[in-house]
């Protein structure tokens, strides 16, 4: 066996182990068995999308092989299609062509219909999140530890201004934000300002607003990390779908309509 004969048989060896290999994994990728299940069809789809150049190398590299062998003129003739391996080469790949064609709608309206569920479960949960929010603001309860909080606050900022050697060690702190460092000489300067100030923090409205601002705006990044996130999974799966479709496609039909010509070449020199 020369060195071309093995090379042809390597090729022809490792093509067939990348085709067995991937439509087995295919398979155990299935595990558990939920085609009912939307989430389960769209990892589906996108783990066999993800491996489904495997089985176009093995092809390519099976294809090869024969026709290295055919190029040293060691390549059987067969007389039936079916006895050749490059034929089921060929309809596996034709098959695979359609299947990743049905993939590439059916992926996307499964991505669309996951959108809008995750969204109307986003929204739901920030409604609901704002009720209970809501009816606890209007418990008596908590409109009392906020007075009680804004007078101890409000206690604790007028003892700092009032004693001359703390403020100035809190102004000069690296550790104190500058915003509050210009509220306390604000406050020194107009102590009115001080009461305005802890009316307006410190009150139900403005928690109530500032809740339901953190709340929608939670909401709102939430949405946009699923339309990414969901975007990206639909246009990327969908064109390699679609890509894997035509690759496949192409090759099998031009492989089975080769093997069809020579098949016909040889009848018509035979009946010379």
């Amino acid at each position: 066996m020369n060195q071309e004969s093995v090379a042809s048989m390597s090729l022809k060896v490792i093509g067939v182990i990348l085709i067995v290999s991937s439509l087995l994994d295919y398979v155990l990728l299935a595990i558990p068995f939920q085609p009912g299940s939307r989430e389960w069809q769209i990892a589906y789809a996108a783990q066999i999308v993800e491996r489904g150049i495997i089985p176009l190398v093995g092809i390519a590299f099976l294809v090869t092989g024969f026709w290295m062998d055919r190029a040293q003129g060691s390549g059987a003739v067969n007389r039936n299609p079916i006895q050749d391996l490059r034929f089921w080469a060929f309809v596996l790949s034709t098959i695979l062509g359609v299947v990743f064609l049905v993939v590439f709608p059916l992926h996307l309206n499964n991505v669309r219909l996951q959108r809008t569920d995750a969204l109307q479960q986003i929204r739901e949960q920030a409604s609901q999140t704002e009720g209970q929010v809501l009816s606890q603001l209007d418990n008596e309860n908590v409109e009392s530890e906020i007075q009680q909080r804004r007078s101890a606050i409000g206690e604790q900022i007028r003892q700092l201004i009032s004693n001359p050697d703390q403020l100035n060690e809190a102004l000069q702190s690296p550790d104190v934000p500058q915003q509050e460092k210009e509220l306390l000489e604000q406050f020194q300067q107009n102590p009115q300002a001080l009461d305005q100030f802890l009316n307006q923090q410190f009150s139900t409205d403005n928690l109530r607003t500032q809740q339901l601002t953190q709340i929608r705006s939670r909401q709102q990044e939430l949405e946009n990390q699923t339309k990414t996130r969901l975007t990206k999974l639909a246009v990327q799966t969908g064109i390699s779908s679609l890509l894997l479709s035509v690759a496949y496609s192409i090759i099998g039909w031009t492989g089975l309509k080769s093997m069809g010509s020579v098949g016909g070449g040889r009848r018509k020199s035979m009946g010379r």
